[in-house]
């Protein structure tokens, strides 16, 4: 019994052994790139882990290089540069924190989907937006036909724009009048409206 446990112990250990050296075959990094000073020789697991962790970013196709950036590295906290080639063919350096394995220059998005409670307050917001869009031009469209006679809408006030992105908004009105001489007349009028900027109006005759 005594045996077989050690035999176990044995092949379980090649077998932890044979993962390792599949992970690091996995990884196309040339160690040879990554270099330390001398009196910093024992960070240099740290900088293979954060060369690797750069590695895996999309925009980082190969690592060129990689060494302690002493400038902005602490006792407690080394900082390691590693330059980069980006997918164009051109380099850049990515900056890794040697604690978290975390790049400090690529922004990595995680993919969460938003809970329900998210979406609908997002949603009344937008609503709200748009809202105070619609508003907006619906007071300008009365100053601006205040004197037209016996208008009539043909489109609602509180019709749904035809571009809306949150920042700005269309909305398109028709509408009829008459004219001096009791003729019918037929408009469309275009609004603009965004954030921040004063609302644009325009009256045209339309068929």
């Amino acid at each position: 019994m005594r045996w077989q446990w050690v035999t176990r112990k044995i092949l379980s250990s090649y077998a932890l052994l044979f993962l390792f050296a599949l992970s690091i075959n996995a990884s196309s990094l040339d160690e040879s790139r990554l270099w330390l000073p001398v009196k910093y020789h024992p960070y240099y697991l740290d900088l293979k882990e954060s060369a690797l962790a750069a590695e895996k970013l999309e925009v980082c196709t190969e690592v060129l290089r990689g060494t302690l950036d002493r400038e902005q590295s602490k006792p407690e906290r080394p900082i390691y540069r590693i330059l980069c080639r980006r997918p164009d063919g051109l380099s850049y350096n990515e900056m890794v924190d040697g604690l978290t394995k975390k790049t400090l220059t690529t922004i990595v998005r995680e993919n969460t989907e938003p809970t329900e409670q998210e979406l609908e307050e997002k949603r009344r917001i937008s609503e709200q937006i748009k809202q105070g869009f619609r508003i907006a031009c619906e007071e300008e469209f009365n100053r601006k036909t205040e004197f037209m006679i016996n208008l009539t809408l043909q489109t609602a006030h509180d019709t749904e724009p035809v571009y809306f992105d949150e920042k700005t908004a269309i909305f398109i009105t028709e509408f009829d009048a008459k004219g001096i001489s009791g003729e019918k007349l037929k408009y469309r009028s275009q609004c603009e409206v965004g954030e921040g900027q004063p609302v644009r109006l325009s009256i045209k005759p339309r068929k």
